[in-house]
């Protein structure tokens, strides 16, 4: 669709690969999450802080989120989501072994070439960043751009 867009910068978050689908390369391969909706009544909290991660192989999940505690409300009620880590479906992380690492290198190298695109965050790195992370990469590049333009 870039043909028919009128801009003059692309900042573009998806995946890589999406991006470059018609290059007929390999698609990376991503992980996704599966999202369990949990309601318990009369129960101030279900856990102690809003996020809980369960890495170790005892559970089938991977965290448990209770969005209650990040606002500080007071219902008596609260409601937690169970997130499970699953192939495919709408990707959330890079799997990084050398496959993917090395297809990512190609994909970089034609995205470097890219006039006025620029690819930012998780899915167009195809890199894990925890939040703050994704956000300082954003805050850069803005910085970038805006030098750039000066």
């Amino acid at each position: 669709v870039r043909d028919r867009l009128n801009c003059g910068t692309i900042i573009y978050t998806g995946p890589i690969d999406s991006y470059f689908a018609d290059q007929g390369w390999d698609s990376l391969e991503y992980r996704s999450l599966d999202f369990e909706r949990k309601v318990a009544m009369n129960t101030k909290f279900f856990q102690p802080i809003s996020v809980v991660n369960h890495p170790s192989n005892e559970n089938d999940f991977t965290r448990i989120v209770e969005y209650k505690h990040f606002l500080n409300q007071t219902s008596p009620h609260t409601v937690y989501f169970i997130e499970r880590s699953k192939d495919g479906g709408e990707p959330y992380y890079p799997v990084p072994n050398k496959r993917n690492k090395d297809l990512f290198a190609k994909y970089k190298a034609v995205a470097e070439k890219e006039k006025d695109v620029h690819f930012v965050g998780r899915l167009a790195n195809y890199k894990y960043f925890n939040m703050d992370e994704a956000i300082y990469n954003a805050l850069e590049l803005f910085d970038k751009i805006a030098a750039d333009q000066q």
